[in-house]
C-alpha cells in the first residue's frame, strides 16, 4: 500500500512539474537584444545573476520561435566573446531544440554555430558532439528508407557538419574521435543501431577521404556484435539461460541484421569505389577475427558482384594461407583462417567460376605434397599438429572442397581425371595423418565421397584414428568453424540467400530447389518474417557444422 501511495506521489508531482513547466514556456518571454545584453553583462561586469537565470531558462524551457530567433541572433552577436568560460551557455545552446524547426531557424543555428568553431576552434569537440548525438534520437522503425520528418532533420544535421569540415578540414579528426565515442552500445535497440549507421554512410558521401576510417569502424563494431552472438549460443548451448538474456541476444541480432542492410545497400549503391574499401577492411578486420557467422557474408557479397574483387580476394587469401605474408606471432592462427574463408568462399558462392575452384584446388595440392616431401627428412616430430598446423589447415581445405562440390567434381571423366592428379591417397596415407585433425564431419563426408568413386580409402586410417583417440587420455580437439554456414539473419538474408550454394549430399537424390527458396518458403509457412524472432534460428548446434542447409537451421 505505501509502495502504491508512493507512486502516486511521485506521479502527480511529475505531473504537476509538466504543467510548471508548460506555464513558463507560455509565459516566458524574451525582449529584443535581451539575451546580448545579459551576456555582455556577465563577460564584461561579471554580473552573475542575470546570467544564471537565462542559463535556468534555457535549459529548463522549450523556446517557441520568437524566443528562439532572439537567443539565437544575441548569441551570433556576442559569438567573439564566447571563450572558455562560456562553456556552459554553449553547451546549452548546442542542445537547443533546432532540427525539426522550419530552414529559416535552422539557419540561423548553423550561423552560430559555424561561427563560433571559426572564432573558437576549441568548441568544435562540443559543437560536433552536440550533433552526432541527434543521430541517436530513436525514430520509426523503417524497411526501405526513413520517413520524411526524420530525413529532413537529419539533412539539416549533415549541412552543418559538412559545412564545418569545408571550412575547417583539420576538424575531420574531431569529427572521426566523436562519432567513435558515440556509437551506440552493441545492445543498443536495433533502430537506434541502425539510425546511426544509415548517418554515418551517408557522411561518407560529403567527405570522401573519411569513407574508409568510417566503414572500417563500423564493420569493427559489427564484428563485435557477431561475436557477442556467439559467444550467447555457446553459453546457451552449456547451459539454460534467462529469458532476460535470450532478449538481449535477439536485440543483438535484429541490430546487426539491420546493419548488414545498410552496408549492403552502401555497396549496391557506391559499387566500384565501395567494394575496393571492403575488400581492405575484409584484410584488416575481418580476416583476423575467428569464429563469427555473419559479417563475412559482405565478403560474399563483394566477390558475387565483382569478379576483379574476388580474383583478389582469392589471391590474397591464398597467400595468406600458403604463408606468403609474415604474419608475427598470430601467424598461425590468421593462416587457418585464411584457409577457412578460401574454402568457404570456393564451396558456397554462386557466381564462383568453377575454373577459380581448379585453379586453387591445384594449388592446395601442389603445396600440400611439397610439403610432405620437405618434412620426409625433417626433425620436427609428425605427431605434433601445431607444428604443421597449415599443413593440416590446407588439406583440411581440400577434403572439405571435395565433398562440398562433389556434384561438380564427379561430374564427367574430365573432371574426375582431374580429382585423381590430385593424388588424394598420398595425402590420407602420409605420415602426417590430416585425417586425425579434420573436423569428424567433413572427414566422414569426404570418405563417403572419394570410397564412392573410387578415388581414394579412407577407412582404414579413420578407424585407426578413432583407436588413436579411445586410447589417448587427452581430448580431440577439432576446428569446427565454417565461415559461410547459410546465412540466418532473415531481413539481410534476402540478399544473402540468392548468393549462396546449398550443400549437397551426393548420397541423397539431387534438389534443383536453392537455398533462397528453401529459406523463403520456411519463412513464409512459420509466418517468421514478423520481424524473425531469432529465437527460430537458434537450434543449430546438433547439426553438422560445415554442411549446414537452411532446412537444418530454422528446424
Amino acid at each position: 500500500m505505501a509502495v502504491a501511495t508512493q507512486k502516486s506521489a511521485s506521479s502527480l508531482m511529475q505531473k504537476t512539474m509538466q504543467r510548471q513547466q508548460t506555464v513558463t514556456r507560455v509565459k516566458y518571454k524574451l525582449n529584443e537584444k535581451q539575451v546580448e545584453k545579459i551576456l555582455l553583462c556577465y563577460i564584461k561586469d561579471g554580473n552573475t545573476e542575470p546570467y544564471k537565470e537565462l542559463l535556468k531558462v534555457l535549459q529548463n524551457c522549450q523556446l517557441n520561435d520568437d524566443n528562439y530567433r532572439i537567443v539565437m541572433e544575441d548569441s551570433l552577436s556576442c559569438v567573439v566573446l564566447l571563450g572558455v568560460e562560456m562553456n556552459q551557455y554553449i553547451d546549452i545552446i548546442c542542445n537547443i531544440n533546432w532540427a525539426n524547426r522550419n530552414s529559416e531557424f535552422v539557419m540561423l543555428f548553423s550561423n552560430f554555430v559555424i561561427n563560433l568553431v571559426t572564432a573558437h576552434t576549441y568548441h568544435c569537440p562540443k559543437v560536433m558532439t552536440s550533433l552526432i548525438k541527434l543521430f541517436k534520437d530513436e525514430p520509426e522503425s523503417w524497411d526501405d528508407s526513413p520517413q520524411e520528418i526524420t530525413l529532413f532533420k537529419w539533412s539539416n544535421i549533415h549541412k552543418i557538419i559538412a559545412q564545418i569540415i569545408a571550412m575547417m578540414p583539420m576538424c575531420s579528426d574531431i569529427l572521426m574521435q566523436t562519432i567513435i565515442e558515440h556509437f551506440p552500445y552493441y545492445k543498443t535497440s536495433a533502430v537506434i543501431t541502425r539510425a546511426y549507421i544509415h548517418n554515418l554512410i551517408w557522411m561518407t558521401k560529403y567527405i570522401p577521404l573519411l569513407q574508409e576510417q568510417i566503414i572500417t569502424m563500423i564493420i569493427s563494431r559489427m564484428v563485435i556484435m557477431d561475436v557477442n552472438i556467439v559467444d550467447q549460443t555457446k553459453k546457451q548451448k552449456q547451459i539454460d539461460i534467462s529469458d532476460g538474456n535470450i532478449k538481449e541476444q535477439d536485440t543483438v541480432m535484429e541490430s546487426l541484421d539491420c546493419c548488414m542492410l545498410e552496408i549492403l545497400k552502401w555497396l549496391e549503391e557506391e559499387r566500384e569505389p565501395a567494394l575496393n574499401i571492403m575488400c581492405n577492411v575484409f584484410e584488416r578486420v575481418v580476416l583476423p577475427t575467428r569464429a563469427i557467422r555473419h559479417v563475412q557474408f559482405l565478403l560474399l557479397y563483394t566477390i558475387s558482384i565483382s569478379q576483379q574483387c574476388m580474383d583478389r580476394i582469392l589471391n590474397n587469401l591464398w597467400v595468406v594461407a600458403s604463408g606468403g605474408h609474415t604474419l608475427g606471432p598470430a601467424a598461425l592462427a590468421t593462416r587457418r583462417t585464411a584457409c577457412s574463408h578460401l574454402a568457404g568462399l570456393l564451396a558456397r558462392c554462386v557466381r564462383m567460376p568453377n575454373s577459380r575452384l581448379i585453379l586453387y584446388l591445384k594449388l592446395m595440392a601442389d603445396w600440400v605434397h611439397s610439403y610432405i616431401t620437405a618434412t620426409q627428412e625433417a626433425t620436427t616430430s609428425l605427431d605434433n599438429a601445431k607444428s604443421h598446423g597449415s599443413f593440416h589447415a590446407i588439406c583440411h581445405a581440400i577434403f572439405y572442397l571435395v565433398a562440398f562440390k562433389n556434384h561438380h567434381l564427379f561430374m564427367n571423366k574430365e573432371n574426375l581425371h582431374f580429382v585423381e592428379s590430385l593424388n588424394l591417397r598420398r595425402l590420407v596415407n602420409c605420415a602426417l595423418n590430416p585425417l586425425r585433425t579434420c573436423p569428424p564431419q567433413v572427414t566422414h563426408a569426404f570418405s563417403s565421397v572419394t570410397r564412392s568413386h573410387q578415388v581414394v580409402y579412407c577407412q582404414a586410417v579413420i578407424e585407426k584414428n578413432n583407436r588413436h583417440i579411445l586410447q589417448s587420455s587427452i581430448a580431440e580437439q577439432f576446428d569446427d568453424w565454417f565461415p559461410y554456414d547459410p546465412y540466418d539473419l532473415p531481413r539481410s538474408g534476402k540478399v544473402i540467400w540468392p548468393l549462396c550454394i546449398e550443400y549437397k549430399d551426393f548420397l541423397k537424390e539431387s534438389d534443383s530447389e536453392s537455398q533462397y527458396t528453401t529459406m523463403k518458403r520456411k519463412l513464409d509457412d512459420d509466418d517468421y518474417l514478423m520481424l524473425a524472432s531469432p529465437k527460430k534460428l537458434r537450434n543449430t548446434n546438433d547439426i553438422s557444422p560445415g554442411f549446414r542447409t537452411s532446412e537444418t537451421i530454422i528446424m
